[in-house]
């Protein structure tokens, strides 16, 4: 069998194109897991909501809101840009305190989405960089934070009650 590699370019364009689509929304006409709609992405999704709403617990009986997920993303994104930067802020990254955000007042909701939006620009630019792609570990955090983020849109969508059966 003989082995067939994948360009360093290649790769980067796909990882951004999968992080833009889950943070932000679609960047072009298709889509690979969101709707086709701009801002269909994490971002957009918390943008449509003001601070009561996303202070509302998603699920009946457990208090995460559309707040805390966005405080965890912006934390991993954090811890992300940090170790891109060289540091290793993994082994006293508190995971459990990331998701202490439950409430937020108009203007402490404002500034979440702007901190997290500054961390997602952020590692955008790490992964437009192909600095993400030359060390094996980073590479597979970078794919990792793709599928995180992903899975918080599910999450978040679902909780909000945004996704729904096609009709028939």
């Amino acid at each position: 069998m003989s082995e067939k590699t994948i360009s360093t370019e290649a790769l980067k364009k796909a990882a951004l194109a999968l992080f833009d689509e889950g943070y932000v929304g679609p960047q072009g006409k298709g889509t690979w897991f969101t709707d086709s709609e701009p801002g269909s992405g994490f971002l957009g999704a918390i943008e449509l909501l003001d601070a009561k709403a996303a202070s509302r617990p998603l699920t009946p009986g457990d208090p995460l809101t559309a707040a805390s997920h966005a405080g965890h993303l912006r934390f991993s994104l954090e811890l992300a840009n940090r170790a891109a930067k060289g540091e290793n802020p993994y082994p006293g990254a508190d995971w459990a305190k990331s998701w202490d955000v439950r409430s937020v007042g108009e203007e402490e909701w404002k500034d979440l989405v702007a901190a997290l939006r500054s961390e997602i620009a952020a590692f955008r630019e790490v992964i437009a960089s192909g600095k993400a792609f030359e060390d094996e570990e980073f590479a597979t955090g970078v794919l990792g934070l793709i599928c995180h983020g992903a899975w918080h849109l599910g999450a978040l969508k679902q909780g909000l009650g945004l996704i729904s059966a096609p009709r028939q």
